[in-house]
């Protein structure tokens, strides 16, 4: 969703000749840093209910660790940052951390509006963008986030957060962020889905192709091939679950034109080929037809 409001919004202002410009963010760390006392702080402030609040303190509370060296081992130190990395819950709690920071700016109506609608930070978790139809209102934007995090104790790295213009005509306006220069780009990826100043359809497309082709690739070891592989079928269901899901992720958030999908159809034709080891002249019906599925 959080793509779709930057697509939504970059195909939106072609129809004008203003301004527009994504900014993305790079936190250092992000989950590594959150203090656990402000967690907390925030957390009751959600309406959670006391025993639920109280089974999340008693689960970072108490908190230590040792660092292990060669076949030595340090004393133990307490840990009072930091949410467990892969933990169900450990995105949730960044989000009530970071939620602060979104209302903020959209309170005071910094960002991009798509109609009366309010989509100027298109956030999920720590991958953080801000959009902007006006060169100093996002110089606003960056001030906010900068003192936001050194209040809260993480830092947002301004060498490695990015700026793409999307404007037809190029501003040469210097962004800056805690002192530092915030480099301006033609391409940078949020959410895996590539921003560009261009066409992003060719170039997504493009780098989904070659993802899925080294994921194929990658498969072949196991038996994932035509012949003396592994039996078509089976082939074709471990294809389905590791390449496809590759080749089209986050596709679905942009304006594909006919020869994008026709460049998907190829590749995916050819792939089908292989698994079922057919001559390149193989009619496309014939190559779809053992992996037609009636309806049920």
């Amino acid at each position: 969703m959080s793509s779709l409001l930057i697509s939504e919004a970059r195909y939106e202002i072609k129809k004008s000749t203003e301004k527009f410009y994504i900014s993305v963010l790079d936190v250092q760390s992000a989950f590594d840093v959150v203090q656990h006392i402000i967690l907390m702080d925030k957390a009751i402030d959600q309406n959670i209910h006391p025993t639920y609040w109280k089974i999340l303190t008693e689960l970072y509370n108490g908190l230590s660790s040792k660092v292990k060296w060669l076949d030595g081992v340090s004393e133990s130190f307490t840990i009072k940052q930091g949410v467990r990395q892969g933990g169900i819950l450990s995105t949730h709690l960044y989000k009530i951390f970071v939620q602060d920071l979104l209302v903020e700016l959209e309170q005071n109506s910094l960002g991009y509006h798509l109609g009366d609608i309010y989509i100027g930070a298109p956030t999920c978790a720590d991958d953080i963008a801000f959009i902007s139809n006006n060169e100093h209102e996002l110089q606003i934007m960056l001030n906010v986030i900068d003192r936001y995090a050194k209040e809260h104790h993480y830092k947002i790295h301004p060498t490695k957060t990015e700026i793409i213009d999307c404007s037809k005509i190029k501003t040469d306006y210097n962004w800056t962020m805690d002192g530092k220069k915030v480099k301006t780009t033609d391409c940078s990826e949020h959410l895996g889905v590539k921003r560009t100043d261009g066409s992003e359809n060719n170039f997504n497309v493009k780098d989904r192709i070659q993802t899925a082709r080294r994921t194929r690739y990658a498969l072949m070891g196991s038996g994932v091939h035509g012949t003396n592989g592994l039996n078509p079928e089976i082939s074709y269901q471990i294809y389905r679950t590791y390449v496809i899901p590759r080749l089209i992720y986050g596709l679905e958030v942009l304006p594909l034109t006919k020869s994008n999908l026709e460049d998907l159809e190829k590749f995916h034709r050819k792939n089908l080929r292989h698994l079922q080891s057919l001559p390149e002249r193989t009619s496309n019906a014939a190559v779809l037809l053992f992996f037609w599925e009636p309806c049920r």
